[in-house]
């Protein structure tokens, strides 16, 4: 686990260097890594661990609107001394960030990306602070390392986000990536992303 949260750290340093273009291939390959992380430490632990993704839109406040649909973050369960779950999630490590002007995309992360449906949200305490606890899109692992909702999409989209705006407007590349997580946590990339109907729209 320390060694992912190590690769992850050095990861998102190296963002800021990384050509136009390939903001939603990097953050994508963070995006997979944090999945593997959650998914290693609920078999780990033999608890609930989930990759969660900040979702509450506040643009007055500056360090809200950098968290906006970017800042990504695992949490898990700790077991009590009769292996029962503690009401508290644990925040395992510090926030990870999605590359400058990457967001993820709830709109085209469906539930299911054959049969549709919404992402479940949930709210999480992303600091030591008791009172900074956000609304956070989620996606969940078991203890033996199950996806609870296989074949759900993580999609990311580059662009500029006006002020108070949820969705970012894309740029002349119209740069849209993402894959889907398949049961036992691995993941599939969409290769044909225009099946997603986001090409012509924002």
């Amino acid at each position: 686990m320390t060694i992912i949260a190590i690769l992850l750290s050095l990861a998102s340093v190296g963002i800021n260097k990384i050509g136009k273009g390939q903001g939603v291939t990097a953050g994508m390959a963070l995006g997979e890594g944090l999945l593997t992380q959650a998914r290693s430490l609920a078999m780990n632990q033999n608890t609930r661990a989930r990759l969660i993704i900040h979702s509450d839109l506040n643009d007055s406040d500056p360090e809200e609107r950098e968290r906006y649909r970017r800042l990504m973050m695992v949490v898990y369960k700790e077991l009590d001394e009769n292996g029962r779950e503690k009401q508290e999630w644990t925040r395992a490590g510090s926030p990870t960030f999605l590359p400058k002007s990457v967001f993820f995309s709830p709109d085209l992360s469906r539930a299911d990306m054959r049969s549709g449906g919404v992402l479940q949200t949930d709210n999480q305490q992303l600091s030591s602070q008791t009172s900074d606890v956000h609304q956070c899109y989620f996606y969940e692992f078991n203890g033996q390392g199950i996806c609870s909702t296989p074949g759900a999409g993580f999609i990311l989209k580059e662009g500029a986000r006006p002020s108070g705006r949820e969705r970012p407007i894309l740029g002349g590349s119209r740069d849209v990536g993402g894959f889907v997580v398949l049961k036992n946590g691995s993941t599939t990339i969409i290769r044909d992303i225009k099946r997603l109907g986001v090409i012509g729209s924002d």
